[in-house]
């Protein structure tokens, strides 16, 4: 599967002053297949060095952080000569050897020519202090290179990924469309049935690879089934000073908060009496593995929103909607058929967070003035502050959205619904399957 982010990569590559690139994002992302694929197709030699599987390889970096030093215990363990020049180097796991990621700032000073990536399940966690290592003790916040590598984040498949390896010929036309003009109904049907076929999959690699292979939803289901338990046994394992039982809980209690009519996180639906005091840092260990993504109400919505976001209220989603779709337990015949059912908003809301993901500037935010009145997502692109309204069955009910959209006439609105494509002055109806394709249709309208 193409993953759109191998671009960066390549970009990365081709730079004569490349520092080290460290790849961010929750297991199973995806983050070990694209160093290897990527460095197979573009160096000579990949030279991977895994952290979590080869126990006597972090001896090496506890006794120097040198470059000169390792580069020959690095290759003796290889098996091959590294040559810096044009093979690449890969850390893997690396959140088990801090030593290991804080050699990065030696490599970049001392040995700039080599191309070295670094990936590790949970290394947001480990770099803010809240982990623990396998085998249990307490592990000391990760020393970070900073200023001395290149962050990438890798997200799970988008729609538009998952449509290029899933249909070609439909992504082919898909990637066509330009302006707002309605789709000819043939195509709007097929590509609202692979939204629906996105909504069951997701986009974690496994499930969407298991699917193209074989088409069997239980094979699906199994994967992603087990990908959820895996994220619940990292709790267990790496939740170091944070009570695990509480991020359990935060996790298992998505569902319930998104499925209420205010979505706004409660902590009273976590269990009686519950308040943030106890629960803040579970939320926090939650958002630094990447297996949540949490968004924050606004006190207005203007230019920039960072100034506006109100702290404590806030709104959390899951990291792919597949896997929420799993959580709730909705099987694929209820994404295929045309009944409603109350958790299709949510999901096509988790769906749409999904797809802003880089793709606007900064982080999305939500705006309530109150419980009952609220527009779904407020993105900023440029100096504009965009209103998203989504809609994920065919009722097109939104009070607040119209009424803003009516009053204060943005120069761009979104709604994201199953309609086809239409414009109405800077309001503009987009089908959800072209969610990843906001920032062309932002450039198009007036």
């Amino acid at each position: 599967m193409k993953r759109d982010v191998e671009n960066r990569m390549l970009s990365w590559k081709n730079r004569k002053d490349r520092k080290p690139l460290v790849l961010m994002g929750a297991r199973q992302v995806g983050k070990t297949w694209l160093m290897h694929d990527f460095g197979r197709r573009h160096f000579s030699q990949v030279h991977e060095f895994d952290f979590g599987g080869q126990k006597d390889l972090a001896r090496f970096f506890r006794d120097t952080e040198e470059p000169a030093e390792l580069l020959p215990k690095l290759s003796a363990l290889s098996g091959r000569k590294i040559d810096v020049a044009r093979d690449l180097v890969v850390f893997d796991e690396v959140q088990e050897c801090p030593e290991a990621l804080n050699s990065l700032k030696y490599f970049r000073e001392k040995c700039p020519s080599l191309a070295l990536m670094a990936a590790g399940s949970l290394l947001g966690v480990r770099l803010g202090g809240k982990g623990r290592r396998r085998g249990g003790g307490e592990a000391a916040p990760v020393s970070y290179p900073v200023g001395k590598v290149e962050l990438l984040d890798v997200e799970p498949l988008d729609f538009a990924e998952f449509l290029q390896a899933y249909n070609a010929p439909l992504y082919a036309y898909y990637e066509s469309v330009a302006g707002f003009d309605p789709l000819p109904d043939i195509f709007h049907r097929k590509l609202l049935d692979a939204y629906d076929t996105y909504l069951f999959t997701g986009g974690m690699p496994e499930a969407v690879a298991d699917y193209l292979a074989n088409g069997d939803p239980a094979s699906v289901r199994k994967i992603q089934r087990d990908l959820l338990a895996l994220y619940e046994d990292d709790i267990v394992k790496y939740n170091g000073a944070v009570d695990a039982a509480k991020v359990l809980v935060v996790l298992r209690a998505i569902v319930p908060q998104l499925a209420k009519d205010n979505e706004k996180f409660i902590y009273g639906v976590l269990r009686d009496g519950a308040r943030a005091r106890g629960y803040e840092d579970a939320i926090e260990w939650l958002v630094s593995a990447r297996v949540v993504r949490r968004i924050h109400n606004l006190s207005a919505m203007e230019f920039p929103l960072a100034a506006r976001e109100v702290r404590n209220a806030f709104k959390i989603y899951h990291l792919d909607v597949g896997l929420l779709r799993e959580l709730a337990g909705v099987p694929q015949s209820a994404l295929v058929t045309d009944a409603d059912f109350d958790f299709k908003g949510p999901l096509a809301e988790d769906y749409v967070l999904q797809q802003l993901s880089g793709r606007t500037d900064g982080s999305a935010r939500y705006f309530a003035e109150r419980s009952d009145r609220e527009i779904d997502f407020v993105v900023q692109m440029g100096e504009r502050v965009v209103p998203i309204e989504v809609k994920g069955g065919k009722d097109k009910k939104g009070a607040t959205f119209k009424s803003y959209v009516k009053a204060e006439k943005p120069p761009f609105a979104v709604r994201f619904s199953r309609r086809n494509l239409r414009r109405d002055g800077g309001f503009a109806n987009i089908p959800l399957y072209l969610a990843p394709r906001i920032q062309a249709f932002s450039e198009a309208a007036p």
